[in-house]
């Protein structure tokens, strides 16, 4: 006997279309939020990219503006220091041309190649008839020899008097320099000198040939010294160290001119 198949029911099939209904919105759902979640994720990727372009970007743009801060400032550098060298190079021009100004002065030492010249009093015997004037070192002497040395090409001159240890210091010459007599004493730049007198200076080759052969030297004083037997010697020398002038060579009267444009 064939056993039959009981027939569902209309309610069951109902039921069966609703589940099947309600499983293909779950699908569709879970497809939306999965499609929906890969659009937002597209998006939020296209807009952390765009976010940092624009900050790459201002990056490039500040680092453009750093790199032409740099070049001002270098080119300020630059500038300084160039003018900083100029500011030496006129500094060091000074300085020489204040060392050439002191050295024409007689305000600085100076060494080189000259003469030495020495004068004394005669120790001949004073005859009763004649002067002991004539049998001195006068202060003629003195200027004769100077204006003899200067003629002849001397660059610079010290006179020292006293021949004894610990004496004055040895008179640099200079523009206000006189020499004049007081007395027995001769006065270089107002210090008082007595004999023997050495006379030192500094000048070219040939400064003694042409010091003895000088009509100052040889027109007055050389007879003077033949005459009265005053002593006197003259030497060549390969270095000399004159001191520099000690004075006051301030003018009072005298003032610069005023140059004119």
């Amino acid at each position: 006997m064939t056993r039959r198949r009981p027939v569902p029911s209309r309610f069951a099939r109902r039921q069966w279309t609703i589940s099947i209904a309600a499983a293909l919105a779950a699908i569709g759902f879970v497809g939306a939020a999965q499609l929906n979640s890969s659009l937002a994720r597209q998006e939020f990727i296209t807009s952390a990219q765009r976010v940092l372009i624009t900050e790459a970007e201002q990056l490039t743009r500040q680092q453009e503006a750093l790199r032409a801060e740099i070049e001002v400032a270098e080119d300020r550098v630059r500038s300084f220091q160039e003018q900083d060298a100029g500011s030496r190079s006129a500094l060091e021009l000074l300085n020489q041309e204040l060392a050439a100004a002191r050295l024409a002065s007689g305000l600085a030492a100076v060494t080189g190649p000259g003469m030495v010249v020495e004068i004394a009093d005669s120790q001949r015997p004073v005859p009763v008839d004649e002067s002991a004037t004539n049998y001195i070192v006068l202060v003629d002497d003195l200027r004769d020899i100077v204006t003899a040395l200067w003629a002849s090409g001397a660059e610079a001159i010290t006179v020292a008097g006293g021949a004894t240890a610990g004496g004055p210091p040895a008179e640099r010459l200079v523009a206000t320099t006189s020499i004049y007599g007081a007395g027995s004493a001769i006065l270089v730049n107002a210090v008082p000198l007595s004999p023997p007198y050495r006379i030192e200076a500094i000048g070219p080759e040939g400064l003694r040939d042409r010091f003895l052969a000088h009509p100052s030297y040889i027109g007055r004083l050389e007879p003077r010294i033949e005459a009265y037997g005053l002593q006197f010697a003259s030497e060549a020398r390969d270095d000399l160290t004159l001191p520099a002038f000690i004075g006051n060579t301030a003018l009072r009267w005298g003032a610069p001119i005023p140059e004119r444009n």
